[in-house]
C-alpha cells in the first residue's frame, strides 16, 4: 500500500461530502481536470482523472444522517444475488444501481492512450458502494474508510479471484465496521488498522481488542461516551491518514 495514495483517497472521500460545485472546484485544484458528478435519488459520486492520464478515480459519498434515503440504504440488510457471484446487501446494491449505468457511460467516453487504471474509494455507505463498483468493474485498487460488511463469503472469494487490491481502513472503535453482523456478511480486503494513538499497526485480534478497550477508556476520560460513533468520522480518518503519511516522509 502506498501511503501517499491512501492520503489522496482519504482526501477525495472527504471532498465527496461537499456539494457538486465545491467538490468540482477542490478536485480541479488538485490537478484533476477531467471531472464528472453523478447524483440520482440520494446516491452521489464523482469520477476524475488528470488530462492525458489513464488513472481514474471513482469516489462515493457516504451516509448523510439527514438524508432518509441514505439511512434506508443502510438498514435494508437482507441479501440479494450480486451481478458477479455471491450475495450482497440489498440496500447497498439498490443504491449503487442508481448511478452505475451513468458512471459506466462516462468511462466509455474517456479517450485513453492505453489501458485504464481504476481506483474506487469512499467512506461509510460510500465505502460499500465503492466495493460493489470495484467488483463490477474489476477495478485495480480499492481504498475504503469505515466500511460496513457488504457481502457473503462467495462474493468476497470472487473479488479475491479478480485480484482486486483492497485496503480497508478501520479507525479503532469505528462501530460501522462491525455491521451488519458476521456470518451472513463478511469483510473483504486487507485490514489497515489505526490504533487509538492514530498509528497504523498490524495487530492480532487480541491486540486490537486491547487497543479498542484503551480507546474507549481514553474517550470516556475526554467526555466522549459514544466512541464508536466518534471514530467513524471521515474528518478523523482524513486527519489520521494524513498524519501517518506526513510522519512517513520525515
Amino acid at each position: 500500500m502506498e501511503l501517499k495514495k491512501a492520503a489522496l483517497m482519504a482526501d477525495l472521500s472527504k471532498i465527496a461530502y461537499l456539494d457538486e460545485q465545491a467538490c468540482r472546484d477542490q478536485v480541479i485544484n488538485l490537478g484533476y481536470g477531467e471531472f464528472a458528478w453523478f447524483d440520482n435519488e440520494g446516491t452521489q459520486a464523482f469520477a476524475c482523472r488528470k488530462s492525458n492520464a489513464n488513472n481514474i478515480f471513482i469516489v462515493f459519498r457516504g451516509t448523510e444522517p439527514n438524508q432518509m434515503k441514505d439511512i434506508l440504504a443502510d438498514v435494508k440488510a437482507w441479501r440479494k444475488p450480486a451481478r458477479e457471484k455471491g450475495l450482497i446487501h440489498f440496500g447497498f446494491a439498490q443504491a449503487i444501481d442508481k448511478v452505475y449505468d451513468n458512471i459506466v457511460q462516462w468511462l466509455s467516453e474517456q479517450k485513453l492512450d492505453g489501458e485504464r487504471n481504476i481506483t474506487c474509494t469512499g467512506h461509510s455507505l460510500g465505502a460499500a458502494l465503492a466495493t460493489i463498483m470495484a467488483s463490477r468493474l474489476d477495478a485495480n485498487e480499492l481504498y475504503t474508510f469505515g466500511s460496513p460488511r457488504i457481502g457473503n463469503r462467495a462474493f468476497v472469494k470472487e473479488m479475491n479471484n479478480d485480484g482486486i487490491k483492497h485496503y480497508r481502513f478501520v479507525n479503532n472503535n469505528d462501530i460501522v465496521t462491525k455491521v451488519p453482523f458476521p456470518i451472513r456478511f463478511v469483510h473483504h480486503g486487507e485490514l489497515v488498522y489505526i490504533n487509538h494513538h492514530g498509528n497504523i499497526r498490524k495487530m492480532s485480534l487480541w491486540q486490537r481488542l486491547k487497543d479498542q478497550w484503551r480507546g474507549r477508556m481514553r474517550a470516556l476520560a475526554k467526555g466522549q461516551p459514544f466512541d464508536g460513533i466518534f471514530d467513524h468520522s471521515m474528518d478523523l480518518y482524513y486527519q489520521k491518514v494524513q498524519n501517518v503519511f506526513i510522519q512517513s516522509q520525515k
